[in-house]
């Protein structure tokens, strides 16, 4: 049976959540260019959300896009944003950098949402921010193999064999089933 999940619903449930809310001030107080909460923070709070059953606890995926600075003074700004905050768990990336982590020739992104729509998953395709206090949510592949627990590669890691291979080996290596028995994950 296939299963429905709105965004009005899914932006209903993150504003109910304390720590996400929270989450999302601190981020906003930061101040970075194109700044969202990204990735599995999201898809796990979701698919927990469906299921009613407690997945893994994840750090906390934080994407931002800034050309201007190099990839080591990003990661020094994301280790001192990380040290304000260090009861959380932070993973804090600069997008402007990140094309080059599965793939050397990888074209650059042009912003923090290209790179999302390339995640290796379409479930973990998704974002969110506060913009002037109000609650974004972006799901850059829409929401049906989230709501069904359906892991399916994106269209960007479904274009040769040597993007499916580390798709492939991404999912397999997250063990999701051990946490949402019901999950169904495609290798191609």
């Amino acid at each position: 049976m296939t299963q429905q999940l709105k965004k009005a619903q899914v932006v209903e449930w993150l504003k109910a959540d304390q720590e996400i809310m929270q989450i999302l001030q601190i981020m906003a107080s930061w101040q970075l260019p194109d700044c969202w909460l990204v990735a599995g923070t999201l898809r796990n709070f979701l698919w927990q959300k469906l299921s009613q059953l407690k997945g893994p606890q994840n750090d906390v995926d934080v994407v931002f896009f800034d050309d201007s600075i190099s990839y080591e003074e990003s990661e020094a700004l994301a280790a001192q944003l990380a040290a304000s905050h260090s009861e959380i768990n932070w993973e804090i990336k600069n997008q402007a950098w990140m094309h080059r982590h599965n793939f050397a020739e990888e074209v650059p992104y042009v912003s923090s949402l290209d790179a999302v729509s390339k995640y290796p998953e379409t479930c973990t395709a998704l974002a969110c921010r506060l913009e002037n206090g109000q609650l974004v949510f972006k799901a850059l592949w829409e929401l049906k193999d989230l709501a069904n627990f359906e892991v399916r590669p994106t269209p960007h890691f479904s274009q040769n064999e040597e993007y499916l291979a580390v798709y492939q080996k991404r999912v397999t290596a997250k063990n999701w089933p051990t946490f949402w028995p019901d999950i169904k994950i495609y290798l191609t």
